[in-house]
């Protein structure tokens, strides 16, 4: 059975032939290698698709291509791989892996001084940063004709020729046809087994898991207020600002393993660069500035990959719980605590007699300039039909007067029968739900607490003025 070797195969070929090509500074010996080591992941995939068939193909790879001192150095400058990873890729020893990156470093420094590429005519040094860009973005250069981007010089096109010939290769026509609809960057971890405890947690169309013990808090956000060229700035994006209902710790430390997504969950708010702006431990970032890669940081180490239109990046010491968390990554139409990643702005009618089994809790946000949905979570069918009640006592007819369409940030609430849903609009603009039929009801502590859990308190402010909710809601920001 090979079911997703084509696909792997595909988005992955490019970067291989890039690595092989950095190990050999011969074309005929990389494409060799990489033919050779996509033939073995292939024979062996219905074990390695398991895993990590990138951790597998490179090793091939690196057997065919390179020594391990060479392909240390490799590593390091092309990748910034931490010892412990080069160390997994060698399998070798931490200590074994630091001498090889050490001898490595001086190989190709030693390179560098003398001597040309063959394929490109660059330093051997500098084909390496030319590769790592083809690592991080694997799509072939678009050559044009006419107006437009002049077509690069001739010699640059024999590795792109050979990328060729090896999906032709390993696996004919039809994979090269496939290469054609891969996003350039886009490096997919294989599908893995998470405990039964990891939840949900979505951004913005992308989705992943992690364990249940995790909090929530910010990542950076982009706005004009902020100086430099990239306008980032950390309100809270280093640490949790709330814990999660399975953490049973009395207080949020620097420690406290967090999802973050690009949100004011602080009131200060910091440059990007400043000292604080990155966590310390365990965490991920939804929409993360920082680029494709690894990249050890005092400790922990963060490791980022671009999912669907954005980066995802998960801080952690250790590979394996990084790779277990980037392999549940996805782009998701609808998530899995039943929210569409296409906003829900308008209130609709469920079946009759409705008695909900479940419903979703929707934060949809217009912070960041587009609507898109910020956060989501679940609820049970107990809270559901008490937040139903509450709902029914406090309902009123709007008596003509508009509440606002939802801007800012608002809350869908999808209340599930098996018949249909029904989904409520909190609208925070104007302190009301919106209810179909143009009805309305109050956001009061019997129409709130049921669905102001989880991480709700992280991302949504309280209406001003609505005071009774702040021990549900974050309280209104001072400015």
């Amino acid at each position: 059975m090979t079911a997703g070797y084509d696909e792997w195969a595909a988005a992955r070929t490019p970067a291989l032939l890039a690595f092989a090509l950095a190990l050999t500074d011969d074309v005929a010996t990389a494409n060799a290698g990489v033919a050779r080591a996509l033939a073995r992941t292939r024979a062996a995939w219905p074990r390695v698709s398991r895993d990590d068939p990138d951790l597998v193909a490179r090793r091939h790879v690196l057997r065919v291509c390179s020594s391990s001192r060479r392909a240390a150095g490799v590593l390091r400058l092309l990748e910034e791989r931490s010892d412990a990873e080069i160390a997994e890729i060698l399998h070798c020893s931490e200590s074994a892996a630091r001498r090889h990156v050490e001898r490595g470093l001086a190989e190709l420094s030693a390179a560098g001084r003398g001597g040309t590429d063959p394929i490109t005519g660059d330093p051997p040094r500098a084909m390496l940063g030319a590769s790592s860009v083809a690592l991080v973005s694997p799509s072939p250069p678009v050559l044009t004709g006419g107006t437009g981007r002049s077509a690069p010089p001739r010699r640059h096109r024999g590795p792109w020729l050979a990328a060729g010939a090896v999906l032709l290769l390993v696996g004919g026509v039809a994979l090269v046809a496939h290469e054609t609809r891969t996003p350039g960057g886009v490096i997919s971890y294989p599908r893995v087994s998470v405990p039964d405890t990891w939840r949900y947690e979505s951004y913005a169309g992308v989705q992943l898991e992690v364990p249940d013990t995790w909090g929530w808090g910010g990542a950076p956000i982009r706005a004009s207020y902020f100086e430099g060229p990239r306008h980032l700035g950390s309100c809270g994006a280093n640490q949790a600002a709330v814990l999660s209902p399975a953490d049973h710790s009395s207080y949020v430390s620097p420690l406290t393993r967090f999802v973050g997504r690009p949100a004011m969950v602080a009131a200060t708010c910091t440059e990007w660069g400043s000292d604080g702006t990155l966590p310390e431990g365990e965490a991920v970032w939804f929409g993360s500035p920082l680029k494709a890669g690894v990249k050890d940081l005092p400790g922990t180490v963060a490791e980022t990959r671009q999912v669907g239109a954005q980066r995802v990046t998960v801080f952690a010491p250790g590979s394996a719980l990084r790779r277990q968390i980037l392999g549940t990554a996805q782009s998701v139409d609808v998530d899995g605590h039943g929210c569409p990643t296409q906003v829900v702005a308008r209130p609709t009618a469920g079946p009759t007699g409705l008695r909900p089994t479940s419903m979703s809790v929707c934060v949809y946000s217009q912070d960041t300039g587009v609507a898109m949905l910020l956060y989501s979570t679940s609820v049970s069918a107990t809270a559901a039909r008490r937040y139903a009640e509450g709902v029914a006592s406090a309902t009123s007819a709007s008596g003509g007067s508009s509440c606002l369409t939802p801007s800012g940030q608002w809350v869908a609430l999808g209340l599930h029968d098996r018949r249909g849903t029904r989904w409520d609009v909190a609208n925070l603009r104007c302190d009301r739900l919106q209810l179909a039929g143009e009805r309305t009801a109050g956001l009061t502590v019997a129409t709130v607490r049921d669905w102001a859990v989880a991480g709700v308190p992280a991302y949504v402010v309280a209406p001003r003025g609505g005071h009774a909710l702040d021990d549900l809601l974050r309280a209104p920001r001072p400015y």
